[in-house]
């Protein structure tokens, strides 16, 4: 997944509970997985709640405004 200009990916691991920025949508870090994978909680496009494991290395920092 290519970096839009201008977006900076995150530089080390994100902390519990910190909103992140997830390919289209916004998640809330859960915590630690293994191999450099975190869990996220994300409401997908059906609305549905879900829980990943995702490599925090795709993991997007959230700009100023959420919507």
């Amino acid at each position: 997944m290519p970096v839009p200009p201008g977006r900076s990916r995150i530089k080390r691991k994100p902390l519990r509970g910190a909103l992140v920025r997830y390919q289209d949508r916004i998640a809330e870090v859960l915590g630690e997985a293994r191999g450099q994978r975190v869990m996220i909680r994300s409401i997908h496009a059906d609305g549905v709640e879900r829980r990943t494991a995702v490599k925090w290395v795709n993991l997007l920092p959230l700009d100023g405004q959420l919507f």
